[in-house]
């Protein structure tokens, strides 16, 4: 059976679990299905928008880099409208996830009927989703030059203001009493990373790139690692009482384990062990701390989004993340077998 059509059928499988668990098995039932379901959309759709901003840097930078990397980052990019009927789950559910839909937020009423609500919520996703997915389609498919710098130029501004604008929707309203303007970068930089350990753990080749890749890897953990830590620096030592209570119940016994782990994984090992000559240049060795960090993040995302839920939705947050990653890989790769050979400068 190909590679594509396995992902597929692991990816339809976790989905019925995950529906199985919906109607008969966890105890918050729909709201905990969707909270697996949108632990899944964030980390491979992070993922897709890494290798989308890696593909616009290089376009107005250049670089060996992004000539080794292009073979595996394509294809990701390539399943970027993919995640258009990939979401549809989470807009069904959103009355079951999100306080504000039922007004048990405690928020400005001009809030949340100005903004926080299911038409504007539905509305700003389909928008994100899709300039996202043009902004791939043009990387992809204009050649080098004015054209698909200005393209790459345009893609990486509308992708920061819709990162941030996402972020909020998706993660940060689950708790809507707060909100951080360096969310949005910081989820930013984590797609990055993602994209740059899932490129490490596919081994791609490239003469004399590999330690450029090793550069970036390390340069992108440290950044996260530092606005992750400014961030929690900022409320704390500010004493903001809003912001707080969000940390509070992630720092509560069993989470706060999670968050460590993801920390180690995806930001500690990997910046001290780039720190070895040897590491940075071998693809082995590289393809061991994409997987470390690919587990990382995925833990980290189930760290933003359960400890506001319950423990049923870490639970669930397993068969979100392969239903998600299966129906996207198998789409992902039909998509990318059916480019012409032009679409590949």
């Amino acid at each position: 059976m190909p590679p594509p059509r396995r992902a597929g059928l692991c990816g339809a499988a976790a989905s019925l679990l995950l529906l199985l668990g919906w109607a008969l098995l966890l105890p918050g039932g729909g709201r905990d299905a969707v909270a697996g379901w949108l632990v899944g959309l964030v980390f491979w759709l992070g993922l897709s928008l890494g290798a989308m901003a890696l593909l616009a840097l290089h376009a107005l930078t250049g670089g060996r880099w992004g000539d080794a990397l292009r073979p595996v980052l394509a294809p990701a990019v390539s399943g970027l409208p993919l995640f258009l009927p990939l979401a549809v789950p989470l807009l069904a559910g959103a009355g079951a996830l999100y306080p504000w839909t039922g007004g048990a937020a405690a928020l400005p009423a001009d809030l949340v009927h100005l903004y926080l609500n299911r038409p504007g919520f539905a509305l700003r996703g389909a928008v994100a989703l899709c300039g996202w997915a043009l902004a791939g389609f043009l990387l992809l498919r204009l050649r080098p030059g004015g054209r698909r710098e200005a393209a790459a130029a345009l893609a990486l501004v509308f992708h920061l203001a819709a990162t941030t604008m996402l972020g909020f929707d998706w993660m940060q309203s689950l708790q809507a009493s707060f909100s951080s303007t360096a969310f949005g970068l910081q989820w930013l930089l984590l797609q990055v990373l993602a994209a740059l350990a899932w490129a490490c753990l596919l081994r791609p080749a490239g003469r004399g790139a590999t330690g450029d890749i090793a550069g970036l890897l390390m340069a992108t953990c440290l950044a996260a690692l530092y606005l992750g830590f400014v961030q929690f620096l900022v409320v704390w030592y500010g004493n903001l009482p809003g912001k707080v209570a969000w940390y509070l119940p992630r720092q509560a016994s069993g989470w706060v384990w999670l968050g460590a782990l993801s920390l180690l994984l995806a930001g500690l090992l990997p910046a001290l062990a780039l720190l070895a000559g040897p590491v940075r240049r071998s693809p082995a060795a590289l393809a061991g701390l994409g997987g470390c960090i690919l587990a990382g993040l995925g833990a980290h995302w189930v760290w933003i989004v359960a400890p506001a839920l319950g423990a049923a939705a870490a639970v669930a947050a397993l068969p979100g993340l392969l239903a998600v990653g299966g129906l996207w890989l198998g789409g992902a790769s039909l998509l990318a077998a059916r480019q012409p050979a032009s679409a590949v400068p």
